[in-house]
């Protein structure tokens, strides 16, 4: 926190590898700004669901640890809260008014390299004193952030990893760490915090969508079973050979019974199928046995290859609320060795709870199709 708040550079990049604190810290360091000064701070990213769930909940409970949290002074609707003379806004980029709204004197962009470079200039624009940036390294040396921003004389850049968060479970470092022998260019960007030296996405970007279609033909959904790791449930509605991803549930230290209750929390539709991981044949009988109709996912041979081939070969959509969906399909990579060639047999096994969710959902709902043609 104290490089950021000590810093008199126009434009502060945090950048660095995966859990390393940067967004908390930066949250905690402009608590101590609108303590310090008057002061108006934007906080944006590029949808309203990324930034409820990352920066607004850190700034959030930073408040509540520091006893400072008053609900009189909190603007819940709008994402605002003051503090003292001060005020803090939390926005997206979605919202093009607010993007060329009223001046600010803090400017952060959360995982900046989600955003355009129109987007960030008509920001920076309207921002009278500084800016700070966080991301992880992962996007190209050609992405505007490399060949516009730091290139400035006016910029200071922090970097930091995992190593530098004291608070990170054993269990998530163990895992961040597993990368070294698993994935050279997930190492270098999640472990690291250095750029990717190669490119090996699975998946494009989908297309961002506010809402699921009211108008389909199929509904079904697809579940990765998990403890230490999420369980993960993605709705898939199929509109024209289209495909439409919404997630459902993404919590982690669930048993199967909390899973259950969480479904018929959300009203999961009973009557429509749920493929879920066959490892765990309990697990599919227990859900059943809930009035689900939960079946076995098809993991034949070569089905990984298969499933992603046919995700390749479809058009996707997928909600703005679906986060971790979103942070998934970014890290989501085939094998590279230390040559840099690309094995695009099976990805890599990292962060991929929601991937298989999704794959489980749409290979098997083909496949029972063409079982059933047969």
């Amino acid at each position: 926190m104290e490089k950021n708040l000590n810093s008199q550079a126009r434009i502060t990049i945090n950048e660095g590898s995966s859990r390393s604190g940067k967004t908390y810290n930066l949250m905690m360091m402009f608590v101590v700004k609108m303590l310090q000064e008057k002061c108006l701070i934007t906080i944006v990213r590029k949808t309203l669901p990324s930034v409820r769930a990352t920066a607004y909940r850190d700034f959030l409970d930073i408040l509540d640890k520091a006893g400072l949290y008053n609900p009189s002074n909190h603007n819940k609707t709008e994402l605002n809260y003051k503090l003292g003379q001060s005020e803090i806004e939390f926005i997206s980029v979605d919202d093009f008014n607010k993007i060329k709204g009223r001046k600010r004197d803090y400017l952060f962009c959360n995982e900046a390299n989600e955003l355009s470079k129109d987007e960030f200039t008509q920001l920076a624009l309207r921002t009278t004193k500084q800016i700070f940036l966080d991301y992880n390294p992962s996007h190209s040396v050609f992405h505007w952030i490399e060949t516009d921003i730091k290139t400035r004389e006016d910029v200071l850049l922090i970097h930091s990893t995992y190593k530098d968060n004291p608070f990170l479970e054993d269990e998530v470092v163990r895992e961040i760490e597993r990368l070294k022998n698993t994935d050279e260019n997930l190492w270098r960007i999640y472990g690291l915090g250095l750029m990717g030296i190669s490119k090996a996405r699975v998946y494009s970007d989908w297309e961002l969508v506010d809402e699921m279609p009211e108008n389909y033909h199929n509904k079904f959904y697809g579940l990765d079973f998990g403890f230490n790791h999420p369980n993960a449930l993605t709705e898939v509605r199929e509109q024209d050979d289209e495909f439409y991803l919404d997630e459902k549930i993404y919590l982690s230290g669930q048993t199967i019974e909390k899973l259950i209750e969480k479904m018929d929390e959300l009203g999961i539709d009973k009557k429509a199928y749920i493929y879920a991981d066959s490892a765990y044949p309990a697990y599919i009988k227990q859900i059943r046995d809930a009035g689900y109709n939960c079946q076995p996912a098809d993991k034949g041979k070569n089905s990984v290859k298969q499933g992603i081939d046919l995700i390749k070969s479809k058009k996707i959509y997928l909600t703005k609320r679906s986060i971790n969906i979103q942070k998934e399909n970014r890290s989501y990579n085939y094998k590279v060795d230390a040559n840099g060639n690309v094995d695009d047999t099976e990805p890599v096994k990292f962060k991929d709870d929601a991937m298989d969710s999704i794959r489980y959902a749409i290979y098997s709902e083909k496949n029972k199709r063409f079982i059933g043609i047969i």
